[in-house]
């Protein structure tokens, strides 16, 4: 017989477990019931004199973050602002890499400790592992995964597949729902970010969340 309690727990649990670990390398970690809840804290804690920077997130847009950093009180770097040419899209992207805030999600996080994300153009991978004064990630329950292994599959076999998928891309994950490891013209997964050790300290923030987010 199904029992949602006892369903809930055991995501609890392994929200704790991850942030025990994840505390251990150096990474800061909060636990939240809702997305809303981890929305209000985040906007509690940041001033609007604070750049905040982004990167392409499902979960964002599903919990009205970006929505949130549009409505003009906030010095948002928005690369998605309607009207900006290519290149202006470049100027934001780098901008965004020397932000006071930097707030995105991740592909996958083991519980052991170790987050996991793939980019086609690099920008938010990059922004994870240097520049942004401080990174915050929302992160549902659903991108947890039991090891390292597990996440990597999960960045690729899951969270790329759907992106591309999602963006109708030309590539054979698309029609068949695997990584292919191709080489299409289309392919958005070119680069692999492993960091399982936060660098200087807390400067990593991971807000979990006890529901499904996100790709």
């Amino acid at each position: 017989m199904h029992d949602p309690g006892r369903e809930g727990t055991t995501h609890r649990e392994r929200i704790e477990r991850a942030m025990e670990n994840l505390r251990r390398r150096s990474f800061a970690a909060l636990a939240f019931g809702t997305g809303s809840e981890a929305a209000d804290f985040f906007f509690a804690h940041l001033s609007p004199t604070e750049s905040v920077g982004h990167g392409g997130s499902d979960t964002l847009r599903q919990l009205g973050v970006l929505d949130r950093l549009r409505s003009g009180d906030y010095h948002f770097l928005d690369r998605h602002r309607f009207g900006h040419s290519y290149d202006e899209q470049l100027t934001i992207r780098r901008a965004n890499l020397s932000a006071d805030v930097y707030v995105a999600s991740s592909n996958a996080v083991s519980i052991d400790g170790a987050l996991v994300n793939i980019d086609g153009d690099g920008n938010r991978v990059a922004a994870l592992a240097f520049g942004p004064k401080r990174v915050v990630l929302f992160v549902g329950r659903n991108k947890l995964c039991d090891d390292l292994d597990g996440a990597v599959d999960r960045a690729r076999n899951v969270a790329a597949v759907r992106l591309a998928t999602q963006l109708r891309k030309e590539t054979p994950c698309a029609k068949t729902g695997v990584c292919h490891d191709c080489v299409a013209p289309d392919r958005i997964c070119r680069q692999l970010s492993i960091i399982e050790r936060c660098e200087p300290p807390g400067r990593i923030t991971l807000l979990f969340i006890n529901e499904d987010l996100g790709l």
